[in-house]
């Protein structure tokens, strides 16, 4: 697997920490201690790389049946795209 990244799945991955982190936030209300938010970035953190991580399953299938060396933007790009529609049901719903 190559764990080179491309500077978009740096966004990527930023975004994704930033709306973790938004939603934790926002369904905690107001008034937080300095160590909520400390709490906040680590959990959404946690969160992040266990998406990317369980991501990497399906990548590692697909590039095995199609013969394709995997790649770490692969499993970030579908982590993202994973977000994206967890975003879109968190606002229809």
């Amino acid at each position: 697997m190559d764990f080179r990244m491309d500077k978009s799945s740096w966004v990527m991955l930023a975004f994704m920490l930033i709306t973790f982190m938004f939603f934790i936030l926002e369904g905690a209300g107001g008034g937080l201690p300095l160590v909520g938010y400390f709490q906040a970035f680590g959990f959404s953190l946690l969160v992040m790389i266990a998406l990317v991580a369980i991501m990497c399953i399906p990548v590692l299938i697909y590039c095995f049946i199609v013969k394709m060396i995997p790649d770490i933007d692969y499993s970030i790009r579908a982590a993202f795209a994973m977000t994206i529609i967890g975003i879109i049901s968190e606002i229809i719903l």
